[in-house]
């Protein structure tokens, strides 16, 4: 076997190492897990525990204010 054979050998192992590479990496992409809950309902829930928050502390402010003023 000469020295061109042996480079042509080497070069068809390589490119089917860097193909088998390249599948198992696209394949590994496609196996992303599943969130629980989407980004939007996440927002949605974050948005409603700040405005819950917000009714409280203006609640709670308006019962300070009339004890202050109430002396």
């Amino acid at each position: 076997m000469n020295l061109n054979s042996t480079f042509l050998f080497l070069l068809v192992i390589a490119a089917y190492l860097n193909l088998y590479l390249t599948f198992n990496k696209i394949r590994r992409q496609k196996k992303k897990t599943k969130l629980p809950i989407s980004s939007k309902e996440w927002r949605e829930k974050v948005e409603d525990e700040n405005f819950k928050s917000w009714l409280s502390n203006r609640e709670r402010l308006k019962h300070k204010r009339t004890e202050d003023s109430n002396p």
